[in-house]
């Protein structure tokens, strides 16, 4: 049989061959031929357990077609015992064996075993018989391998002292279903615990291993241990390592536990909650050591120089609703129960306080409009540094500090103002004080026209009377205004709806208080509204219009003059007519007389000219 045919059966056996042959030749000596059977095979397998393994048989006969049988045997107790046999025309797993229903054997003489098994760690035999050639065999070293389980780690109970003088049980770990036998390892805080001559007094692990009736082993291992104070922090836990097919090395962890170790205290320390104490505030003290072994907390208040104890509940005191008396030395006292020491710890405590605000003037704080170098303080006694910040309606900030001044007193200054101290050290110490400040003085009026439509040409008439006391508010129209009091900011809005006239309607709105009265006029003309009291702004207006017809009328007279005009009955004709085209009507609404106004239109219009001057 070729070489190459030999390496097709080795990879349809599943496995990977690196045939190393071992031959067994028979030798017949026959006239003039020498005749050999061969049979090749992998000296060692390596399986997995629960998996299947194919252990190849490659025969190499001398003389083609001379095949006889092929045989199977594995190695039990040092006695050879058959699993398969098969000739020319038959083939037979054997009965009994512990192999009768976990094989088979293809064409290529192959032998699988599924699943694999712990006990199959044994040699299997191939023979292949040719007749009066002979027989030949090879044998296989089979090794199984199974993966433990991960390791479980359990904590003895109870707590380790540090005045043990010799190791003691502290946990144990368990691998199970593990082939071969696995190895444990003890770590501590990623360091193995392993025998070494510095710490064989306080180290000790013992191991006991156990072959369940599956044939895997389960391991347990128990680690004895003298702790010292640093291992309070430390973690152990165990390691189970093992190897699987193709030389690969594995392990896997258990979980992480802590001991519980007592040790004496070396220390004492005193806590208070919180930590920046007020008045009303409730102090909790809290006692700690840095041991763990037993032991009794005592409190105390360092009184007239005394100590006095303090109602506790074991490593904790509470002081309900502080005051400023309450200020004072305070400290605890650890004792231990088993050593008789006893450790002090104490420290300074002070309750803030924050007193109520006083403000200078008292009040009430009532001032008339144009009051100069008004002044308010806000101040209240802390135990810290306080800060003060006025604001007007809660929201403005209008001061930070201690001083509210007003230079020159309007009625917008008029409100309500809030002081608040604040002890910026001390979290939430503040207080806060409202007053309110009234400023008296005679209306002050702001008014708008606004014409719409609604069912017909309207117009809104509103004014805004600011004053205190408030305004009374009245209008000269047949419709009484609707009033809408405003008495924080102490305005008044006086709202007048009336139907637009085609005419003109003259209507005058005023508010009066004790302190005076302010009105505004309107007129409303033709559609159009304006306040009468503007007097002023039309006589500016009229004058600018007769200057501009002066400067029209001299232009016309030194065209005249000139020639430039034609004199005749045509030319005044047109002229007279476009004055009356114009359509210019000037108005003045105001009582007083305007005697420029009169002596600007003489200068226009002048005397008669003679005939020849026409």
């Amino acid at each position: 049989m070729s070489s190459a045919m030999r390496a097709g059966r080795a990879a349809a056996s599943g496995s990977v061959l690196c045939l190393t042959p071992a031959l067994v030749t028979l030798v017949l000596t026959i006239p003039g031929i020498i005749a050999t059977v061969v049979v090749s095979t992998q000296p060692v397998l390596e399986a997995e357990i629960r998996k299947a393994i194919s252990i190849p048989c490659v025969p190499s006969i001398s003389t083609p077609n001379t095949m006889k049988y092929l045989q199977w045997f594995v190695m039990e107790k040092n006695v050879r015992q058959r699993i398969y046999f098969q000739d020319m025309e038959n083939s037979t797993i054997d009965d009994g064996t512990d192999y009768t229903n976990r094989i088979s054997v293809d064409t290529m003489y192959t032998l699988t075993i599924d699943p694999v098994m712990p006990m199959d760690e044994r040699t299997f035999h191939c023979q292949v018989g040719a007749g009066p050639v002979g027989s030949g065999e090879a044998k296989t070293q089979l090794k199984v391998f199974a993966a433990p389980d991960t390791p479980v780690i359990e904590k003895s109970p109870g707590i380790f002292s540090l005045l043990e003088s010799r190791p003691k049980e502290i946990a144990s770990c368990v691998a199970r279903n593990g082939y071969p036998a696995p190895n444990i390892t003890w770590y501590k805080d990623r360091t193995p615990l392993q025998a070494d001559p510095l710490i064989r007094n306080k180290t000790f692990q013992s191991l006991l291993r156990t072959m369940q009736a599956n044939g895997l082993y389960t391991m347990k291992s128990m680690l004895s241990y003298l702790p010292v104070k640093q291992d309070k922090d430390a973690t152990f836990y165990c390691e189970v390592s093992y190897r699987m097919p193709a030389g690969i090395d594995k392990m896997k962890e258990s979980e992480k536990i802590n001991i519980s170790i007592s040790y004496p205290p070396e220390n004492a320390e005193f806590l208070i909650h919180p930590k920046v104490l007020k008045e009303m505030d409730n102090m909790t003290m809290e006692c700690q050591s840095d041991g763990t072994s037993s032991v009794d907390y005592t409190f105390f208040k360092i009184l007239d120089g005394a100590e006095m104890d303090l109602t506790s509940e074991g490593n904790k005191a509470v002081v309900t609703e502080l005051s400023r008396k309450d200020s004072g030395v305070y400290g605890c006292k650890v004792l231990d129960l088993e050593m008789f020491n006893e450790f002090v710890s104490n420290k300074t405590i002070i309750v803030n306080y924050l007193d109520p605000i006083v403000l200078t003037p008292k009040g009430p704080y009532v001032y008339t409009e144009g009051d100069k170098n008004v002044r308010i303080s806000c101040e209240a006694t802390a135990s810290q540094q306080s800060t003060v910040v006025w604001t007007k309606r809660k929201r403005t900030v209008i001061s930070t500090g201690k001083w509210l001044e007003l230079s020159m007193v309007a009625l917008d200054d008029a409100g309500n103002y809030s002081c608040k101290v604040t002890v910026p050290g001390v979290p939430s110490l503040s207080r806060q004080k409202t007053i309110s400040i009234v400023v008296n003085g005679p209306p002050h009026v702001n008014c708008t026209t606004e014409i719409f439509q609604k069912n017909g040409p309207y117009v809104n008439l509103t004014c805004v009377f600011h004053g205190e006391p408030m305004p009374v508010v009245t209008c000269n129209a047949d419709k009484e205004p609707t009033l809408r009091y405003h008495r924080q900011k102490n305005y008044v809005v006086s709202e007048l709806i009336l139907p637009l006239p085609t005419g003109e309607l003259q209507v005058t709105c005023n508010g009066t208080n004790i302190h005076g009265n302010d009105g505004y006029p309107f007129i409303v003309q033709g559609g159009v509204a304006q306040a009468k009291s503007s007097g002023g702004v039309v006589i500016v207006v009229i004058i600018v219009c007769i200057l501009l017809l002066a400067i029209l009328g001299a232009v016309l007279y030194f065209l005249y003059k000139k020639g430039k005009i034609p004199c005749g009955r045509s030319g005044k004709q047109s002229i007279t007519q476009a004055e009356v085209h114009d359509n210019i009507v000037v108005e003045v609404k105001n009582d007083q007389k305007v005697p420029e106004e009169t002596v600007l239109l003489q200068g226009v219009n002048g005397d008669k000219k003679p005939p020849n001057h026409q």
